[in-house]
């Protein structure tokens, strides 16, 4: 059939296994870990799969392989309309920061992403010396090398995830961070919100120092910790921070995971602000 791209709208569910690792570097993947139930919102992951099936669709001579346990579809190029426009919707400049900067309402939140210039390597650097990747980079010692990479943050990390761990790093001398966390929008990831960034935040101060932040697909988990990072420790807002990490890789953090953002960044921004007025007594 001559795939070139699999779209998996069952990722990490007990019906499905695949990943990157599987298909190998000659096939571009991308998971949905959706479920099927009709409490499911599905629709947080319809403009990041859109563009995915664009993107494949563009390549001249490819095709997209799209699945779900028991039912399989073959999307050949010519039986979708090649369109570039995306919906329109509020103008992203809208939601820069300044002094009244407010946090925006998650659905403009949401809508901010689909504005995406980035990449879907299997790692891109997204501020200097901080690399977004998935787990085929993260289990590829070459490549780790090849960046000059010195600590890991895991945020996949346990037994039925991306199961590496420090030791599989020891000959590397690389410094390691798990986080074991499910990519799923009830799961709580702000508690990990701190403790991540001071990790990325020492990496970047030791000498030489460079981080691989990683999950399964490096658009949600592992984004959201990096955002988070540059919301506390580089004093970006959360719209600043969405922008600056989409600008270099295309990312999806989940409803939830992008709620919680929110959320720390009114905590910030209201700590901004009694710093601004305590400085104007």
């Amino acid at each position: 059939m001559g795939v070139t791209h699999v779209l998996n709208a069952a990722h990490g569910t007990a019906y499905s296994h695949g990943g990157q690792d599987y298909y190998g570097a000659t096939i571009h993947y991308y998971g949905v870990p959706a479920h099927d139930l009709p409490s499911f919102d599905i629709s947080q992951f319809f403009f990041s799969a859109a563009q995915f099936i664009h993107k494949a669709l563009n390549t001249p001579g490819d095709a997209l392989f799209s699945h779900i346990p028991e039912k399989l579809s073959l999307i050949q190029p010519e039986c979708v309309q090649k369109s570039s426009k995306m919906p329109h919707t509020k103008d992203s400049s809208s939601l820069t920061s300044n002094d009244s900067y407010e946090t925006p309402a998650l659905s403009d939140l949401q809508r901010l992403l689909w504005f995406r210039g980035g990449s879907d390597n299997h790692v891109d650097q997204v501020w200097p010396n901080i690399y977004l990747g998935d787990a085929w980079a993260a289990r590829s010692k070459t490549t780790l090398q090849s960046l000059n990479i010195t600590h890991i943050l895991n945020a996949a990390d346990g037994p039925y995830s991306i199961n590496t761990g420090a030791k599989y790093y020891e000959d590397l001398q690389i410094e390691y961070y798990g986080v074991e966390a499910f990519d799923d929008p009830s799961f709580d990831l702000s508690i990990f919100f701190y403790d991540a960034a001071n990790f990325i935040g020492q990496a970047l101060n030791s000498s030489g120092g460079k981080v691989f932040v990683h999950c399964a697909m490096g658009v949600s988990r592992s984004a959201t910790l990096v955002i988070a990072f540059l919301m506390i420790h580089e004093n970006m807002t959360l719209v600043d921070a969405l922008k600056t990490v989409g600008a270099h890789r295309d990312i999806c953090p989940n409803s939830g995971f992008l709620s919680q953002l929110r959320d720390l960044d009114i905590k910030l921004n209201e700590e901004k602000k009694g710093t601004r007025a305590c400085a104007t007594k």
